[in-house]
Formats: C-alpha cells, structure tokens, sequence
C-alpha cells in the first residue's frame, strides 16, 4: 500500500483490493482517532466495496479516510454505514515540534482528503470520532458542523465503587433483577437478541448485517453477547458488545418492555461493566440523542462525550426542499 508519489505530500484513492489489511488495521488501531469501525474486517461487512483516502509525506501515510459512495436512482450519496458510531478521518502520527505547525499539518491533511472525496457526490452525512479535533476545512469548505453526545464509563477495578456511583433508580433496577431471580448467560448465537428486537419493531433493523458483524467479532474474537433470561426461560435482554483497545464498546442491545421494570436491561448492562478487565479504561455506550436514552445512560454514571457529525448538500435549495434533505 505504497502512494506513486514517493516524495514530498501525496494522496491517493486506494480501491479496496490495493488496501492491505495489516498496514491499514495497524494504523487504526494506533491513530488517536482508532475506532473499530475503522478496521478493514468491520468494513468489509458493513461498507463491502469500501475505498480508502490515504495521505502520504515521503511515503509515510499520515491519515486516512474509508469511504464509500452509494447511488439512489440520480444521486450519489456518503453516509455512515449502519452499526458505525463514527469513521471520517483517523490521523497517524502527527505531533510536531510544537502546537502551531501539529496545526498547519493537520490542515493540510484535512483539506487534502477533502479534495479527494469524489465530486460527483451530493449528499454527504458523516461522523467523526471525539478525538477528531481540527474540523475546520470542513465549515470554509461549506459543510455543516453538528454537534452530537456519545456516553462513557470510566472503568475502574473498583466495580463496588462503580455500582455506588449509579443513581439510586439504576441501583433499585439491577437489585430487583436479581431478587426476581433474572439470570445473565453469555451466548454464542444471537438469533434471540435479534429476534426480541424485532418484535418491538421501535426501529428498522438489518438484521441479516448484523448476524454477519456478530460472525465477524466471533472470527476476530472481539464479540460478546449476554441474555437475560427468568426461570422460565423468557428472554428479558440482550446485549452485544464488543472490545477494542482499552475500550468495550456497546454494539446493541434489545428489551422486552412488558417485563422491563424487572430490570433486565439495567442487569445487562452492570454485568459488562463487571466483566471489564482492569485493561479496560472506559465503556462506550454509543449513545442517542433522545432524552429518555440520554436519561437511562446517566444513571450508570457515564458522562457524555461529544463527537461531529458532519454534513453536506450540493443540491440548490428548492430541489434539497422536494428530497426532503
């Protein structure tokens, strides 16, 4: 995966097959920005045909960016995919000497890949992860900045300290969970999590993308999913998560509302914050922007985490009006 260029600043739109796996993964996995969602395995289920933008000085790759343009009758569009919180743009190593020129570096690699998204699309929607932090290009370039609220956990080995932290509500719910006898398994299959989200049909749910992404973590051994069943075997949650780094990153989760003041999902939840190693810094619960979410996340004691989502519509006015855009 090497630019034609091999001198001075070069930037290149890699098609998937000229993408190698272990120089792109191990890049993400070190950037500041590293995401699982950034992974090639984690694209290749969820963006199949994805491309990359990858940014070189002298031959060194400084930054990237996945994409992949979808087309709807006319119109060509770049939207981050489903089950990804975030992808934009993930940095390599670029400290300088000091914080002026770490700037004027990261304003150049910003607007050089902004230069190589295609321009035949007009209809951009992407997320960028909290560590994201010089989003500038974009707005002089006419995109909007949008501001949106991720939630966290901040792991210690304290896990008494942690439950003591939970407001009282939070509290009562997993307490009640156990004395009604709710017990948490881990599982291989998924099926009834799925299935169990579906009949609450809240939501569209791809549900045969989301049987190949639960594939994809049992394959790279990343994955782990938990029920929450009664003593007659009801299936009162569901929750899949998976790991990367110091982070457990809650993927989905589903509940069964008829008996969810019993506290299943709240017993969920607590038994993944217990599993968390003490290589665990924080827990993501990805996050929503509706306050009855935001307001179930708090109780845990997260604190909310913001991150960009940013957006672009090249169509005039009176026609974005008619697409509804």
């Amino acid at each position: 995966m090497q630019p034609t260029e091999l001198s001075g600043y070069a930037a290149e739109v890699f098609e998937r097959h000229r993408i190698d796996d272990a120089i792109w993964d191990g890049f993400i996995a070190r950037s500041p920005q590293g995401a699982p969602y950034g992974l090639s395995w984690y694209l290749d289920v969820v963006w199949p045909g994805w491309q990359g933008i990858a940014v070189f000085h002298n031959g060194k790759m400084l930054a990237v960016m996945p994409l992949r343009i979808s087309r709807k009758y006319w119109v060509s569009y770049l939207f981050t995919p489903r089950f990804c919180q975030y992808t934009g743009i993930f940095f390599g190593e670029v400290e300088k000497k000091n914080a002026t020129q770490t700037l004027a570096l990261k304003k150049r690699l910003v607007s050089t890949i902004l230069d190589h998204i295609p321009k035949e699309v007009k209809v951009l929607n992407l997320n960028f992860a909290p560590e994201f932090d010089y989003p500038l290009p974009f707005h002089w370039a006419g995109w909007e900045l949008h501001v949106r609220y991720s939630y966290w956990l901040d792991n210690q080995e304290d896990k008494e300290q942690i439950f003591r932290n939970f407001d009282e509500r939070t509290r009562t719910y997993i307490n009640k969970a156990r004395k009604s006898g709710l017990a948490v398994s881990q599982v291989q299959d998924v099926d009834d999590i799925i299935r169990l989200a579906g009949e609450r049909k809240a939501y569209p749910l791809d549900s045969s993308l989301l049987r190949s992404l639960w594939q994809a973590f049992r394959e790279q051994k990343t994955g782990t999913a938990l029920e929450v069943r009664d003593g007659q075997g009801r299936l009162h949650a569901g929750l899949i998560y998976q790991r990367f780094g110091h982070k457990i990153i809650h993927l989905f989760s589903a509940f069964d509302p008829e008996v969810g003041q019993l506290g299943g999902m709240s017993l969920a939840i607590w038994t993944s914050i217990e599993q968390a190693g003490p290589e665990v810094r924080a827990i993501d619960f990805e996050g929503s922007m509706l306050e009855p979410v935001e307001n179930f996340f708090r109780g845990f004691g997260t604190r909310p985490v913001a991150y960009l989502q940013i957006r672009k519509n090249t169509f005039p006015k009176p026609l974005r009006w008619l697409l509804g855009k």
